[in-house]
């Protein structure tokens, strides 16, 4: 099988690997797409502490099931699958109280492991999940990342009738914007390009705040009527952000926070107790790919919508190296395999 892998910063190498053979439980995936995310570039620019080098790349996987081991009866040969990168141990405090993707032995295939960069793909049954005929591939891979978009809105409890704030408009940012739409929040969309901020408006965000202009807690106000939000999610990591989005929240409200910024943040306990403010973390998904192909397979959802080009594997190598000199858009690049 043909497999790109970074060997180390800044260098990537196609080469030629052969298949294994299936362990208990695992299946065997011809890769169809898989999605360039903000992490594979980390890693290519030797900025993810997780990662050893060489490493195959890639956590966004969709594919068509060539091979499974005799113990598995889930999966045949021909099925459409895609598949969620998070690796649990099962064993653990947290993944015995039903939170695996936080498991203390966690891995995620393409960062701790190798990844879906690879002509065929070798995963555990349990991480993979069936997507209809009728979803294409685009849509079917770009389920991981709505999984994180799904996650933090079921952690926050958005509903309709929720103000949600978003701050920072890239793919992950654009599915929390989404996901929230439909469950009836209205949003106000932050960042600090307009162009960004354009693309929000035309997913459904009701207003937006170009950051680098305005001030973040009189926009909120403006727009609130002296409200505030009842949901902020921090999609772009800033702690330096964290107390005036504090004060953008209406009380009883709740933060979610995506980002893995070690910088401190400036906390105002007052606030937080004087509102009642609810402050959540959310890492990767727990177990959300199934309510995510629901909603695209029912056509709640467009995942298509937050695609920006489809790429044969043969110009992958390319690609990364642009995205990594040039910075993550806000839409999806994908890269496909005959």
């Amino acid at each position: 099988m043909k497999v790109l892998q970074v060997t180390k910063p800044h260098e990537l190498l196609v080469a030629d690997r052969e298949i294994r053979a299936l362990g208990v439980g695992e299946v065997l995936v011809d890769v169809k797409r898989v999605g360039v995310c903000g992490s594979d570039l980390l890693i290519y620019n030797g900025d993810n502490p997780f990662s050893v080098y060489p490493r195959v790349i890639g956590h966004e996987i969709a594919g068509v099931v060539a091979k499974v081991a005799p113990d598995v009866m889930d999966f045949s040969v021909g099925d459409r699958v895609c598949i969620d990168p998070v690796l649990n141990c099962g064993v653990c405090d947290a993944c015995r109280r039903g939170h695996p993707n936080v498991c203390s032995n966690l891995q995620v295939m393409g960062v701790h492991t190798d990844g879906g960069f690879a002509s065929q793909f070798i995963a555990p049954s349990k991480n993979l999940y069936k997507i209809p005929e009728h979803l294409s591939w685009e849509a079917a891979v770009l389920v991981e990342p709505f999984s994180i978009g799904s996650n933090i809105c079921d952690r926050t409890r958005i509903t309709r009738g929720d103000r949600v704030l978003i701050v920072g408009s890239g793919v992950i940012g654009n599915t929390v914007l989404m996901t929230a739409r439909m469950l009836g929040a209205e949003v106000i969309m932050c960042d600090i390009l307009d162009e960004k901020l354009e693309t929000a408006k035309a997913l459904g965000a009701r207003d937006t705040i170009n950051s680098s202009k305005s001030d973040i807690q009189e926009e909120v106000m403006r727009l609130t009527h002296g409200d505030g939000v009842t949901v902020v999610v921090d999609a772009a990591s800033l702690p330096s952000l964290f107390l005036p989005l504090l004060e953008c929240i209406a009380p009883g409200g709740r933060m979610g926070i995506l980002g893995f910024s070690k910088k401190e943040a400036v906390v105002n306990q007052f606030e937080i107790t004087r509102k009642e403010i609810t402050i959540i973390g959310s890492r990767l998904n727990n177990r959300r790919f199934p309510d995510v192909i629901e909603t695209f397979a029912k056509g709640l959802l467009h995942p298509e919508l937050l695609l920006e080009g489809v790429y044969p594997f043969a110009e992958a190598e390319s690609i990364i190296h642009n995205l990594a000199v040039s910075g993550m858009h806000n839409g999806k690049t994908v890269i496909s395999f005959p």
